[in-house]
């Protein structure tokens, strides 16, 4: 009886068919983002970006996505950073048309945006309030310059023959990028590699920063942090099918390399709760997560940014880790994460401390990863310090 009369309440208080399919569009409309890639030459001229180590590129192209829209104040924008293997494909899913033409390697990467949990209508990342930025980094291999790009001067792929670039290169590619865009501030935020980029952008253009959040990033790479890289660098320089950086297919080491580095992405609790009863399988993971990276990277723009991350210290040229922190101006968050065996914990509490900055602490079994992982705790960090800023 009760349940009829619920049934029949319910029924009622449906809207006719049409009405109901309308309302069915709109909600797909509201929660879901169709991303279109865009390409930006922001050096095309004979002088080119002169770079930090001495190196000179003739021309600079990035591929971003931009989601939302700039509003009146031009207030609005936030620029997030990728970390090392990610991509400007930040959030949504791509439409067949786009996937369609986009390169192999965009198209290996996947459909879906790496961080579209945090990133769309009515999340974390509004983006019916905000203009939210990613872009590719110099160097890598997801549509911005990099050794996959065709050297100008030349006809022929840069290669191994990339100039070395640092995360401050990094940083001001990505400041040229909002002067293209129409965006004055922004917001700044990145986890690993992209939080590097992301601090070294507020210090370098202070007057450009609103707010800041590091994830899971140090001021400086430090001695561990560094020997982590060196051998996943290593891996791919000792394999016989790199030729010195000219290689037809990816080679092996590539894989090898990131299975090494996902080790260092991971914690052993993590491992413990997922394989305790069959360790074999723990082995298993890592190399399927190697092979797969095969189809997705390239060895020569890992080892570059390898070692743009091994650049990495705010305090060069500005007195020192100490002096460069206290001057870091926009209201900033740094977020540990209590299991980060590549960057610990108390090597980002430290950052902030230095910097009189806020510091939090991301509870995870999982390791470096985790910033990708625990959404919903990532999601009250960034949105609870927003909410006073």
């Amino acid at each position: 009886m009760f349940m009829d009369a619920c049934n029949a309440v319910g029924a009622a208080s449906l809207p006719p068919p049409l009405e109901r399919e309308q309302i069915h569009s709109y909600r797909q409309r509201m929660h879901s983002i169709s991303p279109q890639p865009g390409d930006a030459v922001l050096w095309g001229s004979p002088g080119g970006l002169l770079l930090e180590r001495g190196g000179v590129l003739p021309e600079v192209r990035l591929r971003y996505q931009t989601y939302g829209r700039l509003n009146a104040r031009c207030d609005n924008a936030i620029l997030i950073f990728h970390a090392l293997t990610g991509s400007a494909h930040l959030a949504g899913r791509y439409s067949r048309e786009v996937w369609a033409a986009l390169s192999p390697g965009e198209q290996a990467f996947g459909r879906q945006g790496w961080w579209d949990r945090l990133v769309g209508p009515g999340k974390t990342f509004d983006t019916g309030r905000d203009y939210v930025i990613c872009a590719n980094h110099l160097g890598s291999c997801y549509g911005s310059t990099g050794p996959l790009s065709i050297d100008p001067r030349h006809g022929h792929p840069y290669g191994p023959k990339f100039p070395e670039v640092t995360v401050g290169d990094l940083a001001r590619v990505q400041a040229r990028l909002l002067d293209h865009l129409g965006v004055e501030t922004a917001t700044l935020v990145g986890g690993s590699l992209g939080g590097m980029v992301a601090l070294e952008f507020a210090l370098a253009f202070p007057q450009r920063s609103q707010q800041l959040i590091v994830i899971a990033a140090p001021a400086q790479h430090g001695p561990w942090a560094r020997a982590w890289n060196r051998l996943a660098r290593e891996a791919i320089r000792l394999d016989p099918g790199y030729h010195g950086g000219r290689y037809q297919q990816q080679p092996h080491g590539l894989a090898l390399a990131r299975a090494i580095a996902t080790l260092s992405y991971r914690a052993p609790p993590s491992f413990e709760q997922r394989w305790e009863a069959e360790p074999a399988q723990a082995e298993s993971y890592l190399l399927r997560q190697g092979s797969k990276f095969l189809h997705r990277f390239d060895a020569n723009s890992y080892l570059t940014l390898s070692h743009a991350m091994d650049s990495h210290d705010v305090g060069r040229g500005r007195g020192g880790l100490t002096q460069a922190l206290a001057g870091l101006k926009p209201p900033t968050l740094f977020i540990g994460i209590d299991s980060d065996v590549l960057y610990p914990c108390a090597e980002v509490q430290e950052a902030a401390r230095l910097a009189g900055a806020e510091f939090a602490v991301l509870t995870s079994p999982h390791g470096h990863d985790a910033f990708l992982l625990e959404d919903a705790q990532v999601a009250a960090l960034v949105n609870e310090f927003l909410s006073q800023c």
